[in-house]
């Protein structure tokens, strides 16, 4: 797998060095010039999969652009760079790839923290940057720009308002205690799933809110607390990644999945848990998110996608890969609209953007230039189709699980 990896990208590094050094056939050069994505994205180290699945997802797309004859008879060129999950090296390579390539987009990154560097630099460089994993809302809400486009969901509908909603309209458990990392994402991700539950199961409480310093892995004392609390339910807060294996692992062996029921935001994406087999510890019928559950999804289009990311890649493809495929036929889409690649006239065709995906319609909205990605939830369990846990009785959630324009105006102060 290491090595299927690390050929993917070897070859998208080398495609952008041919393209960059101009190692194109002459027939290709005597072309009208093509239009250059910067596609920045995490392409090494211990999270690249995110980058590489991401990178593949979008040549798929304009590969099948270009070969339908481009965007206005200009052909979609992708150079891929990698920001080795730094804002230090991301806003470096943007700053590289505005100034020496000349691209006319920008897009990718997985980190918050680098696309918050980046959106920064595309403010003052003038020039579109479209998003497609980061999911801080202070992107779009507080540190909003017209230059900055974001193409996934963000943390309201997936950690916070989102589970809520979903539980609602499942368990109605009653009595609940909460588990966090005591920091901004998890602090607001319990606000914001406490604002939205309540209001819509007014006979429910949080019974408890237990709170551990940010990158903890032992949660054993914090669970027997949880197990005798009385509750019929717990939710995690802001709780992911390593820090949600090692809160599965133990919940398990404490048999909590048993006890009560679970919320747990973000489990049911593949990233996660797409290496663990029958018998290993999950999040046995937890209530989850997920931002691209492909196994649901109905349609030759999603089937063909699924197949050449397991081609490309050797992995399953993540959200972030259909979320860049979806950038690319939104600059194709808008650029057509606009009629020209000049900047303000695309921000204008971006914001009334309104594109038919095989993930469903999918809607920019003009306030804070936040895409209405669908958000899907269900349970957590294996079934015969696919060898790892995976949510099942899927739900999806639409435009009603994001923050609201006039909250945004209340969260930015007008």
């Amino acid at each position: 797998m290491a090595h299927t990896l690390k050929a993917f990208g070897i070859m998208l590094a080398t495609a952008a060095l041919a393209a960059v050094i101009g190692l194109a056939p002459t027939t290709v050069l005597a072309e009208k010039p093509p239009i250059k994505i910067g596609f920045i994205h995490t392409m090494s180290g211990p999270i690249s999969m995110y980058g590489i699945t991401s990178a593949a997802g979008a040549k798929i797309a304009v590969d099948e652009i270009n070969a339908a004859g481009g965007v206005m008879g200009r052909k979609l060129e992708l150079i891929v760079r990698d920001d080795k999950i730094s804002p230090e090296a991301g806003l470096r390579e943007a700053k590289d790839l505005v100034l020496k390539d000349k691209v006319d987009f920008l897009a990718g990154t997985i980190s918050s923290g680098v696309a918050l560097a980046i959106s920064g630099y595309a403010l003052r460089a003038k020039k579109i940057y479209m998003i497609n994993i980061a999911q801080s809302t202070r992107i779009t809400e507080e540190k909003f720009n017209k230059y900055t486009f974001r193409f996934t969901t963000n943390a309201t509908p997936y950690f916070g308002k989102g589970p809520a909603l979903a539980l609602a309209k499942t368990y109605k458990a009653k009595k609940i205690i909460s588990l966090g990392y005591d920091y901004e994402m998890g602090k607001n991700s319990l606000k914001e799933f406490k604002d939205t539950y309540l209001k819509m199961v007014p006979d429910a409480k949080i019974i408890d809110e237990l709170w551990v310093p940010l990158g903890s892995t032992d949660f054993t004392a914090h669970i027997a607390k949880m197990a005798n609390s009385g509750a019929d339910c717990f939710y995690l807060a802001g709780i992911y990644g390593g820090g949600e294996l090692a809160f599965t692992k133990q919940a398990w062996s404490f048999g909590l999945y048993d006890k009560m029921k679970a919320v747990q935001p973000c489990a049911g994406d593949v990233e996660t848990w797409g290496k663990v087999k029958q018998g290993d510890p999950y999040p046995k019928n937890a209530l989850a998110t997920c931002r691209y559950p492909f196994w649901a999804i109905k349609g030759e289009q999603n089937a063909n996608f699924v197949k050449q990311i397991r081609e490309m890649t050797g992995l399953w493809p993540s959200y972030g890969s259909m979320d860049a495929y979806i950038i690319m036929y939104a600059i194709k889409d808008a650029v057509t609209k606009a009629g020209t690649t000049d900047t303000e006239k695309v921000i204008k065709a971006l914001e009334t953007l309104k594109m038919n995906t095989f993930v469903g319609p999918v809607e920019m909205r003009a306030y804070d230039h936040q895409a209405m990605m669908p958000t899907w939830y269900g349970i957590m369990r294996f079934t015969p189709d696919l060898p790892f846990p995976h949510i099942t009785d899927v739900g999806m959630l639409g435009a009603e699980s994001y923050h609201t324009v006039e909250e945004i105006k209340k969260i930015r102060g007008k």
